[in-house]
Protein backbone atom coordinates (compact mmCIF):
# COMPACT_ATOMS: atom_id res chain seq x y z
CA UNK A 1 0.00 0.00 0.00
CA UNK A 2 2.84 2.21 0.86
CA UNK A 3 4.60 1.85 -2.85
CA UNK A 4 1.69 3.23 -4.79
CA UNK A 5 1.47 5.85 -2.03
CA UNK A 6 4.61 6.39 -3.05
CA UNK A 7 4.32 6.29 -6.11
CA UNK A 8 1.60 9.21 -6.39
CA UNK A 9 3.54 11.34 -4.78
CA UNK A 10 6.26 11.16 -7.27
CA UNK A 11 3.38 12.31 -9.83
CA UNK A 12 2.43 14.71 -7.58
CA UNK A 13 5.63 16.33 -7.21
CA UNK A 14 6.25 15.69 -10.81
CA UNK A 15 9.35 13.50 -10.43
CA UNK A 16 7.30 11.09 -12.40
CA UNK A 17 5.55 10.90 -15.43
CA UNK A 18 1.98 10.15 -15.59
CA UNK A 19 2.01 7.97 -18.70
CA UNK A 20 4.91 5.88 -16.71
CA UNK A 21 2.85 5.40 -13.59
CA UNK A 22 0.16 2.66 -14.92
CA UNK A 23 2.88 -0.04 -15.17
CA UNK A 24 3.71 0.79 -11.77
CA UNK A 25 0.46 0.89 -10.22
CA UNK A 26 -0.43 -2.07 -11.57
CA UNK A 27 2.69 -3.35 -10.13
CA UNK A 28 1.71 -2.40 -6.65
CA UNK A 29 -1.93 -3.80 -6.62
CA UNK A 30 -0.58 -7.01 -8.24
CA UNK A 31 2.06 -7.13 -4.82
CA UNK A 32 -1.01 -5.88 -2.46
CA UNK A 33 -3.32 -8.67 -3.64
CA UNK A 34 -0.69 -11.68 -3.01
CA UNK A 35 0.02 -9.85 0.28
CA UNK A 36 -3.54 -10.03 1.03
CA UNK A 37 -4.45 -13.54 -0.65
CA UNK A 38 -1.25 -15.84 -0.98
CA UNK A 39 -2.98 -18.51 -2.72
CA UNK A 40 -3.53 -16.42 -5.68
CA UNK A 41 -0.27 -17.53 -6.73
CA UNK A 42 -1.25 -20.73 -6.52
CA UNK A 43 -4.66 -19.99 -8.70
CA UNK A 44 -2.08 -18.21 -11.12
CA UNK A 45 0.92 -20.90 -11.07
CA UNK A 46 -2.20 -23.80 -11.50
CA UNK A 47 -3.45 -21.57 -14.20
CA UNK A 48 -0.75 -21.37 -16.41
CA UNK A 49 0.38 -24.99 -15.86
CA UNK A 50 3.33 -23.95 -13.71
CA UNK A 51 3.63 -26.70 -10.82
CA UNK A 52 5.17 -24.49 -8.21
CA UNK A 53 3.97 -21.33 -6.81
CA UNK A 54 6.85 -19.96 -6.70
CA UNK A 55 8.15 -20.43 -9.97
CA UNK A 56 5.36 -18.48 -11.08
CA UNK A 57 5.79 -16.21 -8.67
CA UNK A 58 9.65 -15.39 -10.14
CA UNK A 59 7.76 -15.95 -13.65
CA UNK A 60 5.23 -12.82 -12.72
CA UNK A 61 9.03 -10.84 -11.32
CA UNK A 62 10.45 -11.26 -14.55
CA UNK A 63 7.79 -10.30 -16.55
CA UNK A 64 6.98 -7.30 -14.89
CA UNK A 65 10.69 -6.11 -14.92
CA UNK A 66 10.59 -6.98 -18.85
CA UNK A 67 7.72 -4.69 -19.23
CA UNK A 68 9.35 -1.69 -16.93
CA UNK A 69 12.41 -2.00 -19.08
CA UNK A 70 10.61 -2.24 -22.20
CA UNK A 71 8.26 0.70 -21.21
CA UNK A 72 12.03 2.81 -20.49
CA UNK A 73 13.61 1.80 -23.17
CA UNK A 74 10.84 2.89 -25.39
CA UNK A 75 10.94 6.49 -23.74
CA UNK A 76 14.93 6.59 -24.17
CA UNK A 77 14.28 5.78 -27.55
CA UNK A 78 12.05 9.16 -28.23
CA UNK A 79 14.10 10.72 -26.35
CA UNK A 80 17.19 10.42 -28.07
CA UNK A 81 15.84 10.75 -30.97
CA UNK A 82 14.23 13.90 -30.04
CA UNK A 83 17.80 15.18 -29.04
CA UNK A 84 19.14 14.38 -32.30
CA UNK A 85 16.48 16.34 -34.15
CA UNK A 86 17.32 19.26 -31.08
CA UNK A 87 20.77 19.11 -31.77
CA UNK A 88 20.52 19.37 -36.10
CA UNK A 89 18.24 22.73 -35.49
CA UNK A 90 20.38 23.72 -33.00
CA UNK A 91 23.02 23.61 -35.49
CA UNK A 92 21.22 25.13 -38.76
CA UNK A 93 20.17 28.11 -36.42
CA UNK A 94 23.82 28.56 -35.64
CA UNK A 95 24.63 28.54 -39.00
CA UNK A 96 22.12 31.31 -40.04
CA UNK A 97 23.16 33.72 -36.88
CA UNK A 98 26.78 32.75 -37.89
CA UNK A 99 26.15 33.72 -41.43
CA UNK A 100 23.65 36.94 -41.09
CA UNK A 101 26.47 38.72 -38.45
CA UNK A 102 28.87 38.15 -41.11
CA UNK A 103 26.86 39.36 -43.94
CA UNK A 104 25.78 42.34 -41.33
CA UNK A 105 29.96 42.91 -41.22
CA UNK A 106 30.36 42.98 -44.67
CA UNK A 107 27.50 45.54 -45.20
CA UNK A 108 29.24 47.86 -42.37
CA UNK A 109 32.58 47.78 -43.95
Amino acid sequence: FLFIIFIFHFVRKEILELKYTIVWIITGLIIILIAFLPQSITIFSKLIGIKLPINALFFMSLFFILVIVFTMTVAISKLSLRITKLAQEISILKFKVENFNEENQKKKT
